[in-house]
């Protein structure tokens, strides 16, 4: 067994240099070797976790994907030493590491600090178990809390990884506009924790000083005619953060480590994490930990042969989600691809009704992919939606998948992740109708997973998107959406709250349903509705889908309206919904017109908007019944003429399965609510398909409900198996 490793970031002044070597050479003798070899091998001896695990804690100079995920696919200029450190770190290190272990529940979060960490570190231990941690707080810290206090807590952390048989590496924090002196005695007192507990140290706050002694504040008036993070010196325009400016990035030369804050961080990192790869794995033991897909290409095996066993399922599934029902066998022309060329080219060849079929693999996409054929179908082979994933991380486009001028398109059984835009677009200023995306995972998409863009006025009416459906679709990011996600996004317009989950205009007779949504936020919490219907759009359906931790829930218009908008949202209904934790709006009526919100449950206790449904401006012939809400009542902010019946509010989680995880099917503790519900406004099916019985049930989940002919859907099913049936 394995002790594990922690990477600790302090702040410092001495000077940058290859990390000086623990590997114990021809002739050399131990004591030439750092001071922390011997005490972290002893460490790494009661290591009980999984080889290869390398996780980061920190606050938002570590949960950024400009730290560390950028080394994965490219290193500009990169020296020797650096190629040589990175195929070790590639050949040890766990894929997952690289990209996809950021978050407040892999131990790093914007804003937060040394007392978060060790308020929390325990758990991440606990949870996490990992080989290697990064450890980096401070920055927070220095507008927070006296020297004495971090010293304190700093210490703990460490202590406490080591004691669980985790290698620390420590960092020190980079420089901060106006709290240079005292960055500078924060980064002091980590060298000194360095040295007393015998961890690796990466010297961040030394290296800055000795490249930029004079001229690291990316926030002085010198640089002014800059903005962002895209700065020609080592912090960026606020002052706070490293500097990521586009010239520089993923560029390794002497040039751009002197100009790119981010760039910088990862070298160092890089270099003493596969130094303490080399002193602490026995000699010869460094093994793949996982394999990583080549540039644009599937896994290793032939086209269409599935790796053994399907990828793990995400953190944020749960047994209690929609399931969809298995799609029948492709018709017509049938293309399989196997590469991201070979996709590229089934896509501009294939012919009206014909399907594509994706082997399973991890295909990184050079470029935006665009759909223009009738009645194509687009789908994994093998139905798992897991076991394909069109990855946009190094694509030179903002959108990932786009639908223009065509009609009766089909994508399922898919993932799509790492999109800086869009991720399925439908170019509806084309005339696309009758879409249907079913059945995929739209990961850390950071504007719209999927996006309905808006008609020009002429000829309007016939070309406005039509008859689409999104079924059964998985939608959730990692963490809030930041600034370097999305350059489009800044200070001086939305904010980094330009992210949501649908988002369509002018849309007809859709359908939107049995879809989960997690963790779609922005910066500031100001994110889109995960469901954004808006801009004179009719007789749509929204039902059945799950909707947890979102800024926003479902939102029928918005206080804003396009020139000749009277009416966001006119005969759209919006039923049988779960929605979890909404903080902005859960259900949101803005600028409507004979909709209705009915029989939805939300639950938001401590909303400090008050916001779980929000009715404001003009909502002519709305009608809101049968929803249960845990927290605050309905706010009514709207004079228009409203159909208000059968909303029952109550504070009490008890009343639903899990109510922490977003399960809010019914419990027997809630009797209040059983067959209460207004029957004028009732809907016959509950949020699992089933027929209600007569009267019934308020929200969203019939907790008596009727089985209909057709098997027990799985989505029916809570994992606790507490439901009154």
């Amino acid at each position: 067994m394995y002790a594990k490793i922690v990477i600790v970031v302090m702040s410092g002044a001495a000077m940058m240099a290859p990390p000086a070597p623990a590997r114990a050479g021809p002739g050399e003798k131990a004591a030439d070797q750092p001071s922390w070899v011997a005490p972290m091998r002893e460490v790494h001896a009661r290591f009980t976790g999984r080889r290869g695990t390398f996780a980061h804690f920190g606050d938002s100079i570590t949960i950024t994907l400009a730290f560390w995920t950028p080394l994965l696919y490219a290193r500009k200029n990169a020296p020797p030493e650096m190629e040589q450190a990175f195929a070790e770190v590639k050949q040890a290190m766990r894929a997952e590491c690289w990209r996809d272990w950021k978050g407040a529940r892999f131990g790093s979060d914007g804003g937060m600090t040394s007392r978060w960490a060790l308020e929390n570190v325990d758990g991440w231990l606990k949870t996490l178990n990992p080989e290697v941690v990064l450890l980096m707080f401070g920055t927070n810290d220095l507008a927070a809390m006296d020297l004495a206090e971090y010293d304190r807590n700093m210490r703990q952390v460490v202590r406490r990884c080591l004691e669980n048989g985790t290698v620390v590496i420590l960092s020190t924090i980079p420089p901060r506009t106006r709290h240079a002196e005292k960055a500078a005695q924060f980064s002091a007192a980590l060298r000194r924790i360095a040295a007393d507990l015998k961890v690796p140290l990466t010297d961040y706050h030394a290296e800055i000083l000795r490249r930029r002694r004079d001229d690291w504040d990316g926030a002085a008036e010198k640089f002014s005619p800059y903005e962002g993070y895209d700065v020609p010196t080592l912090l960026s325009r606020d002052g706070v953060h490293p500097s990521h400016p586009v010239k520089y990035r993923d560029d390794y030369s002497e040039e751009a480590l002197d100009r790119c804050g981010f760039s910088l961080r990862n070298y160092m990192v890089l270099m003493r994490y596969a130094d303490v790869l080399g002193a602490v794995w026995p000699p010869g033991s460094l093994q793949v930990a996982s394999s990583q897909p080549a540039p644009g290409k599937a896994p290793p095996g032939p086209p269409g042969k599935a790796p053994p066993g399907p990828p793990a399922a995400p953190a944020v599934e749960r047994a209690w989600f929609p399931k969809a029902p298995p799609l029948p066998p492709p018709g017509g022309e049938v293309i399989r691809a196997g590469s991201v060329e070979e996709l590229f080219a089934a896509a501009g060849r294939v012919r009206p009704g014909g399907t594509i079929l994706l082997a399973d693999g991890h295909y990184m996409m050079p470029r935006y992919l665009e759909l223009r054929t009738d009645g194509v179908t687009l789908r994994g082979a093998s139905g798992e939606r897991r076991r394909v994933v069109l990855d946009g991380a190094r694509s030179s486009h903002g959108e990932l998948v786009g639908i223009s001028r065509c009609a009766g398109v089909t994508i399922a059984d898919l993932t799509i992740q790492n999109v800086k835009w869009n991720g399925f677009k439908l170019n509806s200023d084309t005339n696309v109708q009758r879409v249907t995306i079913r059945n995929c995972v739209i990961h850390n998409v950071w504007q719209r997973g999927v996006k309905g863009v808006i008609v020009p006025k002429e000829d309007r009416e016939r070309t406005r998107p039509g008859l689409c459906r999104v079924q059964y679709c998985l939608f959730y990011n990692d963490r809030p959406k930041a600034f370097l996600d999305d350059e489009a996004d800044t200070a001086r317009n939305f904010g980094g709250n330009y992210v949501g989950g649908i988002d369509v205009m002018y849309a007809r007779d859709w359908t939107i349903s049995d879809n989960v949504f997690v963790g779609i936020r922005g910066r500031t919490g100001e994110a889109r509705g995960a469901v954004f219907v808006w801009v004179d759009s009719r007789d749509c359906i929204i039902e059945r889908n799950v909707i947890i931790d979102c800024d926003s829930g479902i939102c029928l218009g918005n206080s804003f309206r396009h020139e000749g908008t009277a009416v966001h949202c006119t005969g759209v209904v919006v039923r049988n919904n779960f929605v979890t934790r909404a903080h902005e709006n859960g259900i949101l009526a803005d600028y409507t017109r004979d909709c209705k919100i009915v029989h939805n449950t939300i639950h938001d206790p401590q909303s400090r908007l008050g916001r779980l449904i929000r009715l404001v401006h003009d909502n002519d012939g709305l009608v809101v019944a049968n929803n249960l809400l845990s927290g605050p009542p309905i706010r009514n902010e709207s004079a228009s003429r409203i159909t208000l019946t059968r909303n029952w509010t109550m504070p009490w989680a008890s009343f639903f399965a899990d109510a922490a995880q977003g399960d809010l099917h019914l419990t027997p503790a809630a009797k209040d609510v059983i067959g209460k519900a207004d029957p004028a406004f009732s809907v016959p099916d509950d949020i699992d398909g089933r027929r209600r019985n007569a009267p019934a049930d308020i929200g969203a989940d019939q907790a008596a409900a009727t089985q209909p002919p057709s098997a027990q859907p799985a989505s029916a099913r809570s994992p606790s198996g507490v439901r009154a049936r």
